[in-house]
């Protein structure tokens, strides 16, 4: 255990600082400008807000400018204000159109006007809008230019449900906004326990999402084609602030860090097959960055899952404690190769 807690601490420290124009890795729910150097000393390059003040995100703004952060913030009453000019050069990774529509039964026509609105006001800003998973994708596909889906399993559902929902957001992208079939789609990821949250059964269930869990739901986000990910949320339910608690924190600023030294992999990488030879029951995503080829293969099933040495000969693990093969893959676990 103490090895994985410096391997962990040697990561963070090695790896690159976290550019606004690198992968997004974000945070949902941040409302004070203090919160955000600390955000981007852990490893996150971005935050989503909803606050709607003009004024309070002036201050977001400005110091999110300061630190090379960008931020995804509503933008209605920003449009109306004395800030209206200066926010089209705000560092908005994309105005926030609508929060899970399919939940308030909001017609699609509705988000698509409200898209062309924003767009009229600032057409050189990204907009982007959540749903709760990936069906609604068929109905509003066709708005906004990045589709994200907010998708919490731990502990009612595996967390290989993710992947699933995020396969099928993409398909109803594809379905629903021919002339953008590949346009951005960000993952939202648990960052909470479900105990602080109504729940529909009486037994009520609950916990956080694991060290492992979490990592696996990111990388399975990845090798499902998520170009950004957040996570949700930055503070609990009574307001204390991740940070503050360092043994969840920790959770994510690993994963932040993996991100942040795969960036440029994922960003301008070229997707290739996965090793051949591995066992069926594995899954993942090949990419390729100059001479470099990268697998990230991934075990979404219960039970561990051998790893062929001779299909895997030559690669050789990327942010682990040990750099040799190991035999096998655990239960929903993943595995960073580079060669």
């Amino acid at each position: 255990m103490r090895n994985f807690f410096l391997g962990c601490a040697a990561l963070a420290a090695l790896a690159p600082p976290a550019a606004a124009g690198g992968f997004p890795v974000c945070f949902y729910g941040v409302s004070e400008p203090a919160s955000l150097a600390i955000l981007r000393n852990s490893g996150f390059n971005c935050f989503q807000t909803y606050l709607d003040d003009p004024d309070k995100l002036a201050g977001l703004a400005e110091t999110a400018l300061g630190l090379d952060m960008r931020m995804l913030a509503p933008p209605y009453k920003v449009m109306e204000s004395a800030h209206a000019e200066k926010a089209r050069k705000w560092p908005i990774l994309a105005w926030y159109l609508k929060d899970e529509p399919e939940v308030s039964w909001t017609k699609p026509e509705e988000l698509l006007a409200m898209d062309r609105r924003v767009k009229a006001w600032s057409p050189k800003q990204a907009t982007a809008f959540v749903m709760g998973h990936g069906f609604p994708s068929f109905t509003y596909g066709a708005a906004a230019d990045a589709v994200m889906v907010d998708w919490y399993p731990v502990p009612h559902l595996p967390p290989e449900s993710v992947g699933r929902e995020l396969a099928l957001a993409r398909e109803g992208v594809r379905a629903a906004d021919t002339t953008r079939p590949e346009k951005p789609l960000w993952a939202v990821l648990q960052a909470f326990d479900w105990l602080e949250h109504p729940q529909r059964r009486k037994k009520r269930v609950g916990g956080w999402p694991t060290s492992g869990q979490v990592r696996f739901m990111t990388w399975l986000a990845v090798a499902r084609g998520a170009s950004g990910i957040f996570y949700f949320k930055y503070s609990d339910s009574k307001g204390v602030p991740l940070p503050q608690r360092p043994e969840l924190w920790s959770r994510y600023t690993r994963v932040a860090a993996e991100l942040n030294a795969m960036s440029k992999v994922l960003m301008k990488g070229k997707d290739i097959p996965l090793p051949e030879g591995l066992d069926e029951r594995l899954t993942g995503r090949g990419l390729k960055r100059w001479w470099r080829r990268y697998a990230i293969v991934l075990n979404p099933t219960a039970a561990a899952v051998p790893l062929n040495a001779e299909a895997l000969k030559g690669w050789r693990p990327l942010f682990e404690v040990r750099r040799d093969l190991p035999e096998s893959l655990p239960p929903y676990s993943v595995l960073i190769l580079e060669k």
